[in-house]
């Protein structure tokens, strides 16, 4: 797939891609004709992708950012690095927001004004430190001059086989045969979004080369609450509904943080709960053939 037709060739700042999402799309860009150079930030992982366009740059986005090994000008930056579970929650504000924009300021210093901010549709106000952090980095951006700034708000990715979010879901019921059947709080609300359809969406949106400014909200084909989405776990994976009162959970994981303890990060009973950017995908991202969750997961 081409992701650009264009008379010169892209030289692109790609952060993030030692998350699974991120080098998903990372190894996909590399086979473009239309990127010369991907350089890529690196900081405490490195990414386990190697290509003769791939350039890695240490970068570290708690300090003063340095963008300078990178020829100018900086066409495009895809920024995907963030911090997404912290128990102290200003670390939320120093990557996602202060990191985010001393990024911002460095790569306009190189000529750039197209970014790509992969935020969340939990950016909303009052939603958790995650989600106020990218909020927060969205308003700066827009605050900023471009040609082209466009800010993704993804659901609930699953699919990367990973031991998070969903993901995590999907593991104790295809290997333990448990499914956690999250119940007592009618604000809990999933739209799965497969990894397969979170990346086609990144590149349709990178080749589309909006103008100005353009949010994206990316929800899977379907709502489910915590109850639908343990019944389809359940179903597929042979797997016993394991009954789970939410309030319950919430004075518990509260009185284990009082303690010291921090099984769950305090700000994700508000991002479970909390009010979402959307429930359905912006037109560009609706597909009839988007996957329905659990399928194709990866254990």
């Amino acid at each position: 797939m081409q992701i650009a037709n264009q008379e010169f060739q892209m030289n692109v700042l790609f952060t993030g891609a030692s998350s699974t999402p991120g080098e998903r799309v990372l190894r996909r860009i590399l086979e473009d004709a239309d990127f010369s150079e991907i350089w890529c930030g690196v900081n405490r992982r490195d990414v386990s992708v190697t290509h003769s366009k791939l350039r890695r740059l240490p970068l570290d986005l708690t300090s003063k950012v340095s963008l300078e090994p990178i020829p100018k000008p900086l066409d495009l930056v895809i920024h995907f690095a963030a911090v997404t579970h912290a128990v102290d929650e200003g670390t939320y504000w120093e990557v996602n927001l202060q990191g985010t924009k001393r990024l911002a300021e460095q790569a306009q210093a190189l000529g750039c004004r197209r970014f790509f901010y992969v935020s969340t549709r939990c950016a909303v106000a009052g939603n958790g430190a995650y989600g106020e952090s990218k909020l927060a980095a969205e308003e700066a951006l827009k605050e900023m001059t471009w040609d082209s700034l466009l800010l993704l708000r993804p659901a609930e990715l699953y699919g990367g086989g990973s031991r998070e979010g969903l993901d995590k879901f999907v593991w104790l019921a295809a290997c333990l045969h448990v499914a956690p059947l999250l119940w007592g709080n009618q604000n809990i609300q999933f739209a799965p979004v497969h990894i397969d359809d979170f990346v086609e969406c990144v590149l349709r949106l990178i080749a589309g080369e909006a103008r100005g400014l353009k949010i994206v909200e990316l929800c899977g084909p379907e709502r489910l609450n915590g109850v639908s989405l343990a019944l389809r776990l359940a179903r597929k994976y042979k797997a016993a509904p394991l009954p789970v009162w939410w309030p319950a959970v919430t004075l518990i994981l509260k009185a284990l943080s009082v303690l010291g303890f921090h099984p769950a990060t305090p700000d994700q009973i508000s991002r479970l709960v909390g009010p979402k950017t959307a429930s359905v995908s912006s037109e560009e991202c609706r597909s009839s053939l988007m996957i329905r969750f659990p399928e194709n997961a990866t254990i």
